[in-house]
C-alpha cells in the first residue's frame, strides 16, 4: 500500500512539472528545454558561423520573452550557445530598421521576473553582449573567450543598454575606456573587474557552480525571488526613459561613414564568417582605418 501511494504521488508530480512546463514552439533562431522550473535557450543561428543576431533569433526571442512575461511557473532561464567559439555575435547585416524593437527586447528581458543567467563559452560582442548585460548574472570559461563592444569603433555607439549596465557594474571610468575605443576584454580581467559574476578554468567547473546555484534558486519559493530581483533592479537597472533616451539618440546620430566603414569590416571578415579578423575583432577594427 505505502509503494502504490509513493508511486501515485510520482506520477502527480511529473504530471504536475509538465503542465507547468512553458508550451514553446520549435524556434528558428534557437534551441530550449525545460526541466521542472529552469528553461535553457540556446543560441544558435544556423546560417552563421559566428552565431550572428538575425531576423529568426530577433522573432524567436521577443516571441519567448512574451511568454515568459505571462508565465508564473518558470523561475530561471539560462541562455547559452551551441556554436563553437561565440555565445552571440554582432548584428546579421541583412538587418534593417530594427533598433527601437531591439533596445525594447532588452529591456523586457531585464524586467523579466524569471532570473535569467548568461553562460560565456567563446565570442560575446555587440547584439551578444547587449544580451549578456541585460542579464542578471554572467558566467564564462577563461579560455577563449572576449566580450566587447564595436559600434564605437563603427561610428556608432550600443544602444540597447549598454551605456546604461556596464558603467553601473564596472564605474564610468572603465565603461568610458571599453565602450569607446571598442576593446575586447578576456574573461579573467572582466571578472576582476565586475563585468562578469565569475570565470571558470574549464566548462565542467563552470556547469558545476551553475547546476549548484540553479539548484538552489528553483528551490526557494517564486515570490520572493521576483521580489527580490524586483527591488534591485529599481536600483541598479536602467528606466524605460533611459532606453527611449538612447533610442532617440540613436536616431539622431550622423554617420555619414558608416557603409564604407561596414563595407571594409565585411571584405576584412569574408563577409562576416569566422577567421583571424571577426574572432578579434575588437583588437582588428582598427584595420578597417588602414
Amino acid at each position: 500500500m505505502p509503494l502504490r501511494w509513493l508511486a501515485i504521488q510520482a506520477l502527480a508530480g511529473l504530471l504536475l512539472t509538465n503542465a507547468l512546463a512553458l508550451d514553446l514552439p520549435g524556434y528558428a533562431g534557437f534551441k530550449t528545454s525545460q526541466h521542472n522550473n529552469i528553461l535553457e535557450i540556446t543560441l544558435h543561428n544556423p546560417t552563421s558561423t559566428v552565431n550572428a543576431w538575425s531576423q529568426d533569433m530577433h522573432v524567436s526571442m521577443t516571441d519567448i520573452v512574451r511568454r515568459l512575461q505571462e508565465d508564473n511557473e518558470t523561475k530561471v532561464v539560462i541562455f547559452k550557445s551551441d556554436v563553437p567559439r561565440f555565445f552571440c555575435n554582432h548584428f546579421d547585416p541583412a538587418l534593417e530598421n530594427f533598433t527601437e524593437d531591439y533596445a525594447m527586447l532588452m529591456m523586457n528581458i531585464t524586467n523579466l521576473s524569471q532570473v535569467t543567467i548568461g553562460v560565456v563559452e567563446g565570442r560575446a560582442r555587440n547584439a551578444g553582449h547587449e544580451l549578456l548585460l541585460a542579464l542578471d548574472m554572467r558566467f564564462a570559461v577563461k579560455k577563449d573567450v572576449l566580450i566587447g563592444e564595436t559600434e564605437t569603433g563603427f561610428g556608432n555607439f550600443p544602444v540597447a543598454g549598454v551605456c546604461q549596465h556596464l558603467p553601473r557594474l564596472i564605474g564610468r571610468g572603465l565603461a568610458m575606456e571599453y565602450i569607446l575605443s571598442s576593446q575586447d576584454i578576456t574573461a579573467k580581467e572582466a571578472e576582476r573587474i565586475g563585468w562578469i559574476n565569475k570565470a571558470f578554468d574549464s566548462s565542467k567547473e563552470m556547469y558545476a557552480h551553475i547546476d549548484k546555484l540553479t539548484s538552489r534558486l528553483s528551490t526557494f519559493p517564486r515570490s520572493g525571488l521576483v521580489a527580490s530581483k524586483k527591488a534591485i533592479n529599481l536600483r541598479a537597472s536602467p528606466s524605460r526613459e533611459d532606453f527611449l533616451h538612447d533610442i532617440a539618440l540613436f536616431k539622431a546620430l550622423s554617420n555619414p561613414d558608416f557603409s564604407k566603414i561596414i563595407g571594409r569590416i565585411a571584405t576584412l571578415t569574408n563577409n562576416f564568417t569566422i577567421g583571424e579578423v571577426e574572432l578579434n575583432l575588437g583588437r582588428d577594427v582598427m584595420l578597417a582605418y588602414d
